[in-house]
């Protein structure tokens, strides 16, 4: 739509995200290299005993002989395993630094070090705190605080961890 349009140049930053919202996570996973049918699909493998020899990791049979006499598509064999794009949805947002441009997310992220990573607003769940449209726009008048937090999510470090009570440790404090 005509008022979701960005100008040319706005710099796309952390503050779009608010903390208590949640974002969909998308990235190239981890390659884990060839993998046999036991790992890359969790097949059981034959038994260790009763007859069977050197076949214990292997997969069984791959279809029939006469009739079709063919292996079918999408036949579950071994062959490489991830390095595929993964989305991982509604992940939490805890934490967001305006001064580094960081996000927090409560959740597994996919991929190894260093790769690209796409975070978009969750398209499942509803946001507590919707963020703001189309984005964040920074405004000289307005000041963002450099740390934003959501309060029910994330222990705050000077609060006390553990209280047990009638030992006088929040009292202490």
């Amino acid at each position: 739509t005509p008022d979701a349009v960005i100008p040319v140049g706005t710099p796309l930053v952390a503050a779009h995200f608010v903390p208590g919202q949640y974002v969909d996570v998308c990235a190239t996973s981890v390659g884990k290299g060839f993998q046999g049918v036991m790992r890359r699909h969790g097949m059981k493998g034959q038994p260790a005993s009763h007859g069977v020899t050197k076949t214990h990791r292997k997969m069984g049979a791959t279809g029939g002989g006469g009739d079709p006499g063919r292996v079918w598509p999408g036949k579950r064999m071994a062959g490489r395993m991830g390095a595929t794009r993964v989305t991982i949805s509604s992940l939490l947002v805890c934490r967001v630094n305006n001064r580094f441009n960081v996000i927090y997310v409560k959740g597994v992220v996919p991929g190894h070090d260093d790769v690209y990573v796409r975070v978009t607003d969750a398209k499942r769940k509803i946001h507590e705190a919707p963020p703001p449209f189309p984005t964040f726009l920074d405004d000289p008048t307005t000041s963002l605080a450099e740390e934003m937090y959501a309060d029910k999510y994330v222990h705050m470090p000077h609060e006390a961890s553990l209280d047990f009570p009638g030992t006088g440790d929040a009292e202490k404090k």
